[in-house]
């Protein structure tokens, strides 16, 4: 599995997660997914200006908001059942409109038999146990739909019921979430092929050029609330214009 990082300056990191079936390693192998999560609000204007001249805008797969989930009950196995509790309820409550999903470079589901995930102990705070997990809904492949889902998010939230001393701290700002970028790759390459035939054709016959960079992998910018703009990033060379073909 391979994590890679994105973030520029005014943006926020990105990390992909791979997710693997546990069927066996040639089932894993085959069904291997992997999925990028994207957190910040939009592209700025300087890093548009670090972005190949041609990409393609798309809907992310889900919308997710982070979630932690604090408890400062003084007896530790009181506080880890306070937490897993409150999660065990929103689990219980999510119906088909949410799930609930956690991990930093694998994403895993929580369901009604594996909520009791790791919790993290508080290093400035004693007697204090935290998680930070995700819920997350469907985009549906309506990005206009993504200020109603935020609000849908949020609600879902406030209702939670909270066990015990349980807080839930709610992220400021919603994440994206796309499952296999990979699978754009030869929209990108065929949009990157017709522009530069294009230009081909508008600088003469006379003009040679040539890309570099087609065999990177896909990179990705959040651009707005609900979409994410792909491109290779490809470089693009112009030689020998008026010049004649080299003899």
């Amino acid at each position: 599995m391979r994590v890679r990082y994105f973030g520029r300056k005014g943006w926020t990191t990105a990390f992909i997660a791979a997710v693997a079936c546990a069927a066996g390693p040639a089932a894993a192998q085959e069904e291997k997914l992997e999925t990028i999560v994207v957190t910040g609000s939009r592209i700025s204007y300087r890093d548009l200006l670090e972005t190949p001249a041609v990409s393609i805008t798309r809907p992310g797969d889900y919308l997710l908001l982070s979630l932690t989930l604090v408890s400062d009950t003084r007896n530790k196995e009181s506080r880890e059942n306070e937490i897993h509790e409150t999660i065990r309820k929103m689990q219980a409550s999510a119906g088909k409109s949410f799930q609930l999903v956690y991990g930093d470079t694998f994403l895993s589901t929580i369901d009604s038999k594996n909520y009791q995930i790791p919790l993290d102990d508080d290093d400035k705070r004693p007697d204090v146990s935290k998680v930070t997990i995700f819920v997350r809904t469907a985009i549906g492949g309506k990005p206009e739909k993504a200020e109603e889902l935020t609000r849908e998010l949020r609600d879902f939230v406030g209702k939670a019921e909270r066990m015990g001393r349980t807080e839930i701290d709610v992220a400021s700002e919603t994440a994206l979430s796309l499952t296999r970028p990979e699978r754009f790759r030869y929209e990108l390459v065929t949009a990157i092929a017709e522009d530069t035939a294009r230009i081909r054709g508008q600088l003469g016959a006379g003009c040679e050029v040539s890309i570099e960079g087609l065999s990177s992998r896909i990179e990705w910018q959040r651009v707005s609330a609900s979409e994410l703009m792909l491109y290779i990033p490809y470089t693009m060379a112009i030689e020998h214009c008026g010049t004649g073909k080299p003899g």
